[in-house]
């Protein structure tokens, strides 16, 4: 069977262990280990896999979510599954994050921390609560849309700030593992010249 997954890798936090997320939202309630690969499961779902002393076979330099890792990564994880067992991991084609133009900026009614942001990501307008600082309307920022996973590995969801629906998250260079050159709980803005409203942002060199 084939899987979606999503993949994170911290050696410094760690240790050497790539680690395949399937499904986030569910726990473990029973594992099997087959030499360095270990399968995780709910009951009989498969939700994730961890790879031990994975630099063996693959040099990763990533510190947390890998956000588009490329098709020979796939493979050499499905290489290294296929001497155990027949799952087999799918290649991914986007990332979640794209490129948005902030439409509208109002202060939310009950806080003056929270912001009311309509963010333009191409396909859709975006209801978006932010807590930046720097809002600003007519700026082209990235937005994790849901189904994002942040660099800790938080899956992002649709949320309620206060009363206001959130349908993504729009993005600090912290909130991407950026260096941090801006003030603190600052979005990170982006030239137009350079990027496109709905791209996704990690395949933003192909405009």
């Amino acid at each position: 069977m084939e899987y979606q997954a999503t993949y994170f890798y911290n050696y410094h936090e760690l240790g050497d262990i790539l680690f395949v997320i399937i499904n986030n939202d569910a726990f473990l309630t029973r594992f099997e280990r087959k030499g360095d690969i270990c399968f995780i499961y709910h009951k009989d779902e498969l939700i994730g896999i961890n790879f031990f002393n994975i630099s063996k076979s693959l040099k990763i330099k990533s510190h947390g979510i890998i956000q588009l890792p490329p098709d020979i990564f796939i493979d050499a994880l499905n290489n290294l599954l296929s001497l155990v067992s027949d799952v087999r991991l799918s290649y991914i084609t986007k990332s979640n994050y794209v490129i948005g133009k902030i439409l509208s900026v109002e202060e939310h009614p009950e806080s003056h921390h929270l912001h009311l942001l309509k963010v333009d990501v191409g396909d859709e307008v975006l209801p978006i609560v932010c807590g930046a600082l720097n809002c600003e309307k007519d700026k082209l920022c990235i937005v994790a849309k849901i189904g994002a996973h942040l660099t800790n590995g938080e899956e992002v969801k649709k949320s309620s700030l206060l009363g206001e629906d959130s349908f993504g998250m729009c993005c600090s260079e912290k909130d991407l593992g950026l260096e941090e050159t801006l003030p603190k709980h600052h979005l990170l803005y982006l030239n137009e010249n350079e990027v496109k409203i709905g791209q996704d942002f990690y395949l933003r060199k192909e405009k």
